[in-house]
């Protein structure tokens, strides 16, 4: 196929005359058969900047450049770069117009397992776009029990498919199963592979649903995620207060930063509605938490007022507050009524910040010294059994 002669081509260069150099070089390949090449080059060409915008115009050019010219070499492509191809050209498209244009695929893409992954990771995208929830969530279901059984699996499958689940589970607010598929998503992608202006947005909305999900509770894992600090010095920074007080348990710094963050938490909705029920709940938990940690082992009797002056519960409270501490298996030990005592036996392991690593040093230390007195009392009443 001459390239000089495609009509497509020549209205790139017009188009995008700053694009010249990525065109000549789609040229290239195809004078030369060299179809690997080609689909790098076609992916850089489209990876520019003009096709970041989600503007009519431009979804119309991708679509007359998939239709017009890529399709003529859908044979000869790889065809998980076919699907990337396909991805980026439908990203500006109407739910409507991507659906019609990734179903003429499906046959060619089976023949490559991860091919047809994608693929399908695609359609459940726009799906969900549509609105089409349900059949979205079945497919994504279907495919995440397939890849779960499969064998090697692509990272940048991996990647494509909890990010796809991201947003579905967004549209149908589940926070919890979001804060899962963004972990999991965050796992599978190189931080390089996420766009820099896409990165705090990502960050906020995990830390949001970490927040908010009823169920979550290990804020350690979540601050040492690679890409939180993309929120400094954005309008998104604020949010990273509030995950150091769950993340460290503490009472007073969850008070401060929600006065101090009053007109943030009030303008998103999911902290608003949450923050009476579901935020200071966990609060009192982890606050919980941070207590029985920090007290020695041989000291873990907490009696209900300490408890209730902690973690900012009434009297009565303190009962419902531990028993469903135990039941998030946060804590383990016993309630005593009649003596108004908790004794708790283990608290759930969480990763240490410097303060607590401290706090660990300080009890080995101790530990150490009260080994090397039980030794010389040793050595002081059976001296003749130690020496032979």
């Amino acid at each position: 196929m001459e390239v000089d002669s495609n009509p497509i081509l020549e209205a790139a260069r017009k188009a995008h005359p700053e694009l010249t150099g990525l065109v000549d070089e789609i040229q290239k390949n195809v004078n030369g058969k060299l179809y690997h090449q080609l689909t790098n080059s076609i992916l850089a060409y489209l990876a520019s900047a003009p096709f970041l915008a989600n503007t009519p115009a431009i979804a119309a050019e991708l679509k007359e450049f998939f239709e017009g010219f890529v399709k003529a070499f859908d044979t000869k492509f790889d065809k998980v770069k076919l699907v990337q191809i396909l991805s980026i050209v439908c990203r500006p498209q109407t739910p409507a117009v991507a659906l019609e244009l990734i179903s003429p695929s499906e046959v060619a893409v089976k023949v490559e397992r991860d091919a047809k992954y994608m693929w399908l990771i695609l359609k459940g995208e726009k799906l969900t776009s549509s609105g089409a929830t349900e059949e979205a969530k079945e497919l994504l279901d279907n495919l995440g029990q397939e890849i779960g059984a499969a064998y090697e699996v692509q990272a940048l499958v991996q990647s494509h498919f909890h990010r796809t689940r991201c947003g579905l589970w967004k549209k149908l607010g589940r926070q919890q199963e979001f804060y899962k598929s963004s972990i999991l998503y965050l796992a599978y992608t190189k931080l390089s592979d996420i766009p820099a202006e896409e990165r705090p947005k990502i960050a906020f909305d995990t830390v949001v649903a970490a927040l908010v999900a009823e169920e979550e509770f290990n804020f350690g894992e979540l601050t040492q995620q690679e890409i939180i600090p993309s929120l400094d010095g954005t309008q998104y920074a604020w949010i990273k207060d509030i995950l150091q007080a769950f993340s460290e348990g503490k009472f007073d710094l969850f008070d401060t930063y929600l006065a101090k963050h009053r007109s943030q938490i009030d303008a998103t909705p999911e902290l608003k509605a949450a923050e009476a029920t579901v935020l200071r709940h966990k609060m009192c938990a982890l606050s919980l938490m941070e207590l029985a940690f920090r007290k020695p082992k041989k000291q873990r009797r907490l009696t209900f007022d300490e408890v209730a002056q902690h973690c900012r519960v009434g009297p009565k409270d303190v009962e419902m507050l531990v028993m469903k501490s135990m039941c998030a298996n946060l804590i383990r030990g016993e309630i005593d009524e009649v003596e108004q005592l908790v004794v708790i036996t283990w608290v759930k392991p969480r990763i240490l910040d410097t303060q607590r690593i401290d706090l660990m040093r300080e009890r080995m230390d101790v530990w150490a010294q009260q080994t090397g007195l039980l030794l010389e009392h040793l050595e002081s009443v059976t001296p003749e059994l130690l020496v032979s």
